[in-house]
């Protein structure tokens, strides 16, 4: 919508006095201010006190020197007679204009960077700020037939600014600022009449994106590496939480995201980084799943695994938690959401180094060095600091892979977790997936390299789960070896003592031939201290949550509930062999023993040994 028919007019007719003149367009000030208002041919108005004396060039005028008002000019503005986009009605406007314009838009000028036009084709393009959505939008001010924005509802009450006062709202937006204050979701849409193509936008949606930009924020005051540094301080996910607020903070956030992320992302398997979802085959609902392909030539990045470096950081937290096992420290009432992104930030990860094969078809074959390291694209497997990814199927061999540093002296604490995509079925013969343990490697007097297992321990397909979870905890200066790992959905702890031994001693990994030949097979490890391993053992001797919905819940599910009713009935027998850690839970469970477990037929149950006494009484429909 152009200015005002008979102002548009009379500034036509002076634009050549105008713009020789340097005053507004609008008012033809050159002076106007806060004070008062000068024409452009009436300079006797001056902001500050008048000077004394009266000066020119020459220093003998008795004229004092005009005071020039801040301009703003759009984009054709100054532009050659020879170019062929000039315009003649090129506009000027002067800051006290525009703020006077601000509830009436005759004045095209965009409300977060301040950008001015002469008309609808002139410079960057301006969307109309409106009251409805999309869905049920009027159209825009012209084709509603409104003389100015103040007409609308909308427009008639202000907005609190961020010093608490009351700011008219703005009533255009140019298009650049809207794609940068809303990069993700389109809040704009075109004026539903026909062949109207004017951009509209809501005026609410605008007014809490205005005042959360650099510009109206105290962090405007410090530089752009300053805040950098101090948004790096947050966490992961508080970083993931400034970059949703607004869109003046995604772009610091974003900034400190990259920074994280190429520092650790050569830690992780190459992409493409796959986001998406897999149901169980043990049943339930389906569950997130993210995973690294490992096939790329290049580590992980954006844009081509992930559209920004927010996203990625955060998946690379959530594959990070799930494969070396820090949900016990992070979940629960007393957790720590933070471990995750402290773990990933640590300098002294856990490596794998050496890669190992047996020399020969038997189990019992001396394991040699391989003359190289494993090439993702030739062999099928991917080994990358903490990780192990079998890349390919088709490997199906066996293969041994040793950390990068010896065992230092003292305690040596490891967790680690074998992923195994489809096994633990109810089909499966609960093979053994590979070994883990503690390597030797000595040298002869002939300079031959012998290398040996100290002592290895199997890793066994689960019950009703795709990963195993173990941890290792040797003593370097007594032999001493502690083993902390799950069989059967249980753990087990189990100690040994080592015989001595010559030579360098480092922590060794086993992949047997059928976890070797299962795709998206994941070995990852971490060393953990006192305080970690402390957690892990309660953590797991305490019962890990097993996967719900699927047949093992139900099966162990009966089994609690028949040691319930067995316990009840020693309990009315007078013996005393009571499971304290069952009798805890017995004022609990009478309701649902009595309501919806032990819903059975008489005879069912004098099966099963249980007194009539402790039955449900039949429903009216159960025949006698």
């Amino acid at each position: 919508m152009p200015l005002h028919e008979y102002e548009e007019k009379k500034r036509r007719q002076n634009i050549d006095t105008l713009n020789a003149s340097g005053a507004c367009h609008i008012c033809g000030s050159t002076a106007r201010n806060t004070r008062g208002f000068s024409h452009c041919l009436d300079d006797e108005n001056s902001e500050q006190q008048p000077p004394r004396y009266h000066y020119n060039e020459m220093g003998t005028s008795l004229i004092p020197a005009p005071q020039t008002a801040p301009m703003r000019s759009c984009a054709c503005f100054n532009q050659s007679k020879s170019d062929p986009d000039y315009w003649p009605y090129s506009l000027r406007v002067c800051e006290m204009c525009i703020a006077d314009d601000c509830t009436t838009g005759r004045v095209r000028n965009c409300g977060m960077c301040g950008a001015v036009a002469c008309d609808a084709d002139c410079g960057v393009e301006m969307a109309e700020c409106t009251d409805n959505e999309g869905w049920n939008n009027m159209g825009c001010l012209e084709c509603r037939r409104k003389e100015c924005f103040s007409e609308i509802d909308v427009f008639k009450t202000a907005t609190k600014g961020p010093d608490g006062k009351d700011v008219p709202k703005m009533t255009r937006v140019c298009v650049k600022c809207l794609e940068q204050c809303t990069p993700w979701v389109r809040y704009d849409f075109t004026c539903r009449l026909f062949k109207c193509n004017t951009r509209l936008v809501p005026s609410d949606v605008m007014e809490r994106k205005r005042f959360r930009t650099f510009g109206s924020s105290p962090l405007n005051l410090l530089p752009e590496d300053g805040l950098a540094a101090i948004v790096d301080f947050l966490p992961n996910n508080d970083l993931k939480s400034l970059y949703l607020t607004n869109s003046a903070m995604c772009t610091v956030s974003e900034r400190v995201a990259q920074t994280r992320v190429e520092e650790f992302h050569h830690e992780f398997p190459t992409g493409p980084l796959v986001v998406g979802t897999r149901k169980s085959p043990f049943g339930g609902h389906e569950r997130r799943w993210i995973r690294c392909e490992g096939t790329n030539d290049f580590n992980i990045r954006a844009p081509e695994d992930g559209q920004v470096w927010v996203g990625i950081l955060h998946y690379l937290e959530y594959i990070a938690k799930e494969a070396f096992y820090l949900g016990f420290q992070t979940d629960g009432e007393n957790g720590d959401e933070d471990a995750v992104c402290r773990f990933m930030k640590r300098q002294d990860k856990f490596q794998f180094s050496q890669v190992y094969i047996k020399d020969g078809p038997n189990s019992n074959s001396p394991i040699v060095p391989r003359p190289e390291h494993f090439n993702s694209s030739a062999d099928g497997v991917s080994i990358c600091s903490s990780f192990i990814l079998i890349t390919d199927a088709s490997v199906k061999v066996p293969f041994a892979v040793a950390s990068s540093e010896d065992m230092v002296s003292g305690r040596n604490r490891f967790i680690c977790r074998l992923f195994c995509p489809g096994s633990g079925t109810k089909n499966s013969n609960r093979d053994s997936l590979g070994s883990y343990g503690i390597l030797c490697k000595s040298t002869s007097e002939a300079g031959t390299e012998s290398i040996t297992w100290a002592k290895k321990l199997d890793i066994m397909e689960g019950l009703q789960r795709e990963d195993s979870v173990f941890g290792l905890d040797y003593n370097t200066e007594t032999r001493e070896l502690i083993v902390h790992s799950s069989r059967m959905n249980r753990f087990h702890s189990n100690e040994y003592t080592l015989p001595e031994m010559e030579g360098d001693i480092v922590f060794g990994i086993e992949f047997t031939a059928k976890a070797a030949g299962i795709k998206g097979s994941l070995m990852s490890a971490r060393r953990c201290d006192e305080d970690e391993w402390t957690q892990f053992l309660t953590y797991t001797q305490n019962g890990e949550p097993a996967p719900a919905g699927g047949p093992a819940d139900l099966l162990q599910g009966g089994l609690d509930m028949l040691g319930l009713v067995r316990q009840r009935r020693r309990e009315q027998d007078g013996e005393d062999n009571r499971d304290e850690r069952i009798r805890a839970r017995l004022d609990d469970a009478d309701e649902a023993i009595n309501i919806g477990v032990m819903r059975v037929r008489n005879h069912h149950a004098l099966r099963m040994g249980i007194r009539p006494e402790l039955l449900p009484l039949p429903d009216a429909g159960d025949n006698p």
